[in-house]
């Protein structure tokens, strides 16, 4: 005996209306004769709300599924385009107005020459303690303002190589505060004659400025003497 429902033509399952906003699943009864709960079906539609372009077209393949990327391995943070490298530490130690000593968990130890800044030569000791020059004015105050700054903080080097006494050329960072800049700004230290950095100089010149007009520090003085004429006069070691 025949099934009823082979008697049912095949139809399209999937058709998508005029707005595209459907797709019409339909399916199409033919009367089965006498029976009437059976003719009562014999024609059923189904709406289902699926939105467009989620179900490819009938008989299209499904594009494949793309793999999520594989997240990218961090490359090493550099300060700019002559930058070394950008380290981490934290200052153990502050000699005097230009030099720090930074323990890092990447390389250890480190000894720091602040990269642009010529802070005033401070008093310099002499045979038995004795001083053998009183230093220049401002001295004392620029290794004072440098020790209270960052003594026991952390902070971040920009890393420009290394100086001819063989310590580390840095910039100094602690949180958002350009220790470097900060130093010559505040009136605590000059601009180095030279600085290979070309971006470092720029604003190190600009920072020079700023304390030169408000008189800022050692700017305050009638004629303040450099650091490096100091230390030629007195026959004192540059580093």
């Amino acid at each position: 005996m025949t099934s009823a429902f082979e008697k049912i033509p095949p139809t399209p399952l999937c058709q998508r209306g005029a707005r595209g906003d459907f797709v019409w699943v339909s399916a199409k009864l033919n009367s089965l004769g006498s029976r009437g709960w059976l003719s009562a079906l014999s024609s059923v539609l189904v709406f289902a709300w699926i939105p467009v372009g989620a179900a490819p077209a009938w008989g299209a393949k499904a594009a494949p599924q793309s793999l999520p990327a594989a997240p990218e391995t961090p490359a090493l943070l550099t300060p700019g385009d002559t930058g070394e490298a950008r380290i981490w530490g934290t200052v153990r130690a502050v000699p005097d107005g230009k030099h720090l000593v930074v323990v890092t968990p990447e390389v250890g130890r480190l000894e720091v020459r602040l990269i642009g800044v010529e802070p005033p030569e401070p008093p310099h000791p002499g045979r038995d303690g004795a001083s053998s020059n009183s230093g220049q004015p401002f001295g004392p105050e620029a290794v004072k303002y440098l020790r209270d700054l960052v003594l026991n903080k952390q902070v971040q080097l920009d890393l420009y190589g290394k100086s001819g006494s063989g310590r580390t050329l840095a910039v100094v960072w602690l949180g958002d505060i350009n220790v470097n800049r900060t130093l010559v700004k505040e009136g605590f230290a000059w601009l180095s004659p030279s600085v290979p950095v070309t971006k470092v100089r720029v604003e190190l010149e600009v920072a020079e400025r700023q304390a030169q007009v408000g008189k800022y520090g050692l700017w305050a003085l009638p004629r303040p003497e450099p650091p490096w004429e100091f230390r030629k006069r007195h026959h004192l070691p540059a580093e």
